[in-house]
């Protein structure tokens, strides 16, 4: 157990399940914040499914809390991860030895962690299938903290290129939908008003901080959500319109009623007259 990374953690805004996790680590790390226990031994001291130790895992990931590594043993396969709590002051943490996958001093655990292949803020060590980004943990591609994962929804500033759009899409793996568009428009905003600077994908990664932090309110992106709305609306408009043009008459419309035909009638008169002033 290490009391500074515990008194750390309890100083974290966090949703709760996110917290849990994060102290599970805490109670089991070395006196540098170092541990390695299975998901499925944290999931079972958490009381909680190991789906949602990995996405918690993967909020703390992205919010700067933590980072993973993966572990191998002697002979090349898989054991549980290595997991580094990102402290104050910087990581200043040596590395344990993999020699015999237990270092003196610890005691193994839990198992290994097939299902998880995390990335990490640091240089990678052996990992399959390899991940190029180094900024978030992916985990789970599911709905992750709720909202969805209809990333296809998500409209992203228009000044991004495809690699900076790419990696803000992985950055925000793991938000929902809704806070992941705020994000978004937060930034579109500040870009647009020139009032970024640092890159985009750093001032990103700010304020998905914040977002984890509980310290995000949506500011310059109300006016980009605004916008979006307001266009979409006219856009949806003009397809009804288009749409009732070309919608053909009833096909079960009786034509030999003297009502019908008094209408129809009528029809024909306004379209002529309308004809006639064009």
């Amino acid at each position: 157990m290490c009391i500074v990374a515990l008194n750390w953690v309890w100083r974290q805004q966090l949703e709760p399940t996110a917290k849990l996790v994060l102290l599970s680590l805490a109670d089991a790390a070395d006196d540098h914040g170092v541990c390695w226990p299975s998901v499925a031994t944290m999931a079972r001291r958490c009381c909680v499914s190991t789906r949602t130790v990995r996405r918690s895992l993967q909020l703390l990931v992205a919010g700067g809390f933590l980072a993973v590594e993966p572990r191998c043993r002697a002979d090349g396969s898989s054991c549980s991860n290595r997991y580094r709590l990102q402290l104050p002051g910087g990581d200043t943490l040596s590395s344990p030895p993999d020699s015999n996958v237990t270092p003196s001093g610890h005691t193994r655990q839990g198992p290994p962690d097939t299902g998880v292949s995390p990335r990490t803020t640091k240089g990678t060590l052996k990992e399959s299938p390899p991940l190029p980004d180094t900024a978030t943990c992916p985990l789970e591609p599911d709905s992750m903290a709720g909202g969805g994962r209809d990333r296809s929804r998500l409209v992203y500033p228009q000044d991004l290129t495809a690699r900076e759009r790419d990696q803000a899409e992985r950055k925000l793996t793991g938000l929902p939908t809704d806070l992941a568009q705020q994000l978004l428009d937060e930034l579109a905003g500040r870009m647009a008003a020139d009032a970024i600077r640092s890159s985009p994908l750093s001032y990103l990664r700010g304020l998905i901080q914040r977002a984890h932090g509980g310290q995000f309110t949506p500011e310059a992106g109300l006016q980009v959500a605004a916008r979006r709305n307001r266009r979409w609306g006219i856009e949806a408009a003009q397809q009804r319109i288009e749409a009732a043009g070309r919608r053909p008459p009833p096909s079960d419309v009786d034509t030999d009623n003297s009502l019908v035909q008094h209408l129809v009638a009528i029809r024909d008169l306004a379209r002529r007259r309308a004809r006639s002033e064009e």
